[in-house]
């Protein structure tokens, strides 16, 4: 009988502690905190902490990059994400980590539909059922509680913790020609000389996505994001643009194809668009068509 007690007591802790893990998780506790480092998705939670995001265009970091916000009159949220790829739209659509009101455009290139690329393991989609919060961001839990506690300990004022506003990652200038050329060299091996075999996931996803869109009345296009004319197009790119084109046209969905529109002194490297010049031609051109 005595055991009942420590067992009840147990019982109420593991509830507790399920309980509060449960809130953190599902109240932004992160995003609406400026003492972590956000990822983007959580960057544009931030700036839209609205339930509904009535029109989006989501990409990887080649949208972010091109389509200013700020400065659009068409009303769209850029939803880029740093090694955004089109399954981690799916999840996030499929686990309620975003509804879409009335429109969705999507902005591919060829590492958008690539498999094994490695996105940001931090994007909340990507925590397993089983997985507590607080371990799922250990990385950035434990060094802020580990250095407040020693601080604590040694007697040591707790200083205010904040990284204030952050922005996602923006791009000034251009890389040289010269060192784009050594770096094409190593996309080679690493990504143009993959079979499209090894884009079948992520082209699943894209139909996932379509057809919510077309179930829940969202209208959905696609845009073929820039890619800088100074460089040979590798095969590749050309089988990716393909193989998207085939799902697009069996649904019937706009695609707009910017892929050979703009200029090299619009771009900062081979696919991401500068902010000084091509960032701002990208978002009129857009403006335009959406």
């Amino acid at each position: 009988m005595k055991k009942a007690p420590k067992i009840l007591l147990a019982i109420i802790v593991l509830i507790a502690f399920f309980a509060a893990d449960f809130y953190a998780a599902h109240n932004n506790l992160i995003t609406d905190s400026n003492i972590f480092v956000k990822n983007d998705f959580e960057k544009t939670q931030y700036d839209h902490p609205e339930k509904v995001w009535d029109k989006v265009f989501f990409g990887n970091s080649v949208v972010i990059s091109a389509y200013q916000e700020k400065e659009s009159i068409s009303g769209y949220i850029n939803c880029g994400l740093d090694y955004g790829v089109v399954t981690d739209l799916w999840e996030m659509i499929d686990e309620g980590y975003i509804k879409i009101g009335s429109e969705l455009v999507i902005g591919l290139n060829y590492l958008t539909l690539y498999d094994d690329f490695e996105t940001n393991p931090t994007y909340i989609w990507h925590k397993k059922w089983y997985q507590p919060y607080a371990y799922f961001e250990r990385d950035r839990f434990y060094p802020l509680i580990t250095g407040c506690f020693t601080r604590a300990i040694n007697g040591e004022s707790i200083p205010p913790m904040t990284y204030g506003y952050q922005e996602k990652a923006i791009y000034h200038g251009r890389v040289s020609d010269t060192a784009l050329e050594k770096k094409l060299e190593e996309y080679e091996t690493e990504f143009f000389s993959k079979p499209i075999e090894d884009y079948s996931e992520n082209l699943k996803a894209l139909e996932n996505v379509i057809e919510y869109c077309n179930d829940n009345n969202i209208r959905v296009r696609a845009v073929h994001m820039p890619w800088n004319p100074t460089f040979k197009k590798p095969q590749l790119i050309k089988d990716v643009h393909a193989a998207a084109d085939e799902v697009f046209n069996r649904y019937g969905v706009e695609v707009l194809d910017l892929e050979d529109e703009f200029t090299k002194e619009c771009f900062y490297d081979t696919g991401h668009l500068n902010f000084d010049v091509g960032s701002p031609a990208f978002t009129k051109r857009i403006d335009d068509w959406l």
